[in-house]
C-alpha cells in the first residue's frame, strides 16, 4: 500500500486436520500494519483451490484497508502488490476462461479478478523460500530467522 506496497502470503497444511492455512502480512511502505494466520474453514481437494481461497481472503482485507486509509486521506497511485507462490493460482486470476476443474472456485475468482482489473491489487509470483509470512507461522534455523527478520526491516538484539 502507499508508495511501496507489499504483501506476502503462504499456504500450508495442518497435518492433523488437513486444512490449509491462510497466512499473510501487509505492509504500508516499509511498516508492517497487519498479519494473520488462520486455518481455512474447509478442506481443499487441491492446492490451487487452497491458494485461491487464501488470495480471496487477502484481497478482501486489502480492499478494506485501502478503503480505511482513503477515509483517513491516504491515497493510492498504484495497486497493492500481492505476492503468491503458486503460478497456477495467478494464471486463473488472469485467465477469463474457466476450465472444468476450476469451476468450484469461480465465484472467488470473479472477486479477485475484479480487483485485479480495477488496479486495487497486482499479482506477482514469489518463490516459497521468500515468503515473509512464514516468519510468523513456522520454526526457522537461525540463518533463516535472521534472513526473514531482515526482510521485515527489524533488528535482532543479541542476548547477553
Amino acid at each position: 500500500m502507499g508508495k511501496n506496497p507489499k504483501l506476502g502470503y503462504n499456504n500450508g497444511s495442518d497435518p492433523t486436520y488437513r486444512k490449509s492455512v491462510t497466512k499473510f502480512c501487509i505492509f504500508l511502505s516499509d511498516s508492517l500494519i497487519s498479519w494473520k494466520s488462520k486455518k481455512q474453514s474447509i478442506i481443499s481437494q487441491s492446492s490451487i483451490k487452497a491458494k485461491y481461497c487464501a488470495m480471496t481472503s487477502i484481497t478482501k482485507k486489502i480492499v478494506w484497508l485501502r478503503w480505511l486509509l482513503v477515509d483517513m486521506r491516504v491515497f493510492f497511485s498504484h495497486p497493492t502488490v500481492m505476492y503468491c507462490d503458486n503460478q497456477s493460482s495467478i494464471q486463473i486470476v488472469h485467465n477469463s476462461v474457466f476450465y472444468k476443474r476450476t469451476k468450484h472456485i469461480e465465484i472467488d475468482c470473479h472477486f479477485t479478478r475484479h480487483h485485479l482489473k480495477h488496479d486495487t491489487i497486482a499479482l506477482l509470483f514469489v518463490c516459497s523460500s521468500l515468503q515473509i509470512a512464514d516468519f510468523f507461522t513456522k520454526t526457522h534455523s537461525i540463518s533463516r530467522f535472521c534472513f526473514l527478520v531482515g526482510k521485515l526491516l527489524m533488528h535482532v538484539a543479541a542476548a547477553s
